[in-house]
């Protein structure tokens, strides 16, 4: 019997922080905290994840920032308002989101933009984020693969968890045109029993002329620095000149402070 794919994220966001126990959040969150220090406005203080997930990176940014979050999932986003209620999580599409302000820096990590899946969406995304962020503002983006280097057919098998609560993921990349298909099967003891679910995976394979291009018609001026990061893909820095007001969403984001986030803490610099 084959199971019909669920939508990503919609049952295994209740073990999704046990699969990737692996992932050093704090020492990411430390160096997209440098890169804002150091190409971002000098007072930033308020930053936007979006596509934050079960609120990972958060945790700890949230220790230096005053912060907000986005997500599609509203299974991942029930995981992060758990871990961290006093922050503003709103559920919505990167694409659409609307928030009555501006922020200072502007977080989309673990590859989570090739979820817009095509190139008119990635440009729309980007200019949602160039209108939610301030003059002189900054945009870290880490990408999805890129398509020379996604390789249709590998095996892909990992084991999580514990030895009395394991939980094993498996899939066989696919591609079908600009996008990757990854269908995601899951298996882990419930009750007595095996639970085998299946979660779909669909996302746009994008080229480093297309992610360029995408930052630089929303205002953006941009270039690609090492992530550090384990996953080794590099993050897209877009910057938001001084004197530059662009409203490039149809919504006009004021300055007005919304529901804060986590109290912010001045940290030594």
């Amino acid at each position: 019997m084959t199971l019909r794919p669920a939508p990503a994220y919609a049952i295994s966001a209740a073990v999704y922080d046990r699969v990737y126990s692996w992932k050093d959040y704090g020492a990411e969150a430390r160096r997209v905290r440098a890169l804002i220090r150091r190409y971002g406005p000098p007072d930033a203080h308020t930053l936007l994840d979006v596509a934050c997930g079960t609120g990972e990176h958060l945790e700890t940014l949230s220790r230096w920032f005053e912060t907000a979050g986005v997500d599609a999932s509203a299974a991942m986003l029930a995981v992060a308002r758990k871990k961290l209620p006093r922050v503003r999580f709103v559920r919505s599409t990167m694409q659409t989101f609307r928030f009555d302000r501006q922020f200072d820096a502007i977080t989309c990590l673990f590859s989570a933009i090739g979820y817009v899946r095509t190139p008119s969406e990635l440009r729309r995304t980007l200019r949602n984020f160039a209108g939610h962020l301030r003059p002189g503002g900054v945009v870290l983006v880490e990408p999805w693969i890129a398509p020379e280097d996604y390789r249709p057919g590998a095996v892909h098998l990992g084991k999580y968890g514990t030895a009395e609560s394991p939980i094993a993921r498996m899939n066989i990349s696919e591609r079908r045109g600009g996008r990757s298909i990854m269908d995601m099967h899951y298996l882990m003891p419930y009750r007595g029993r095996v639970r085998h679910w299946v979660e779909r995976h669909e996302m746009g394979l994008f080229d480093d002329a297309t992610m360029r291009d995408a930052f630089v018609r929303a205002g953006l001026t941009v270039r690609r620095v090492p992530s550090r990061f384990t996953t080794n893909r590099g993050l897209y820095v877009g910057v938001k000149p001084w004197g530059h007001d662009r409203r490039s969403s149809t919504h006009a984001p004021g300055r007005r402070r919304a529901a804060p986030g986590r109290p912010r803490r001045r940290m030594p610099r």
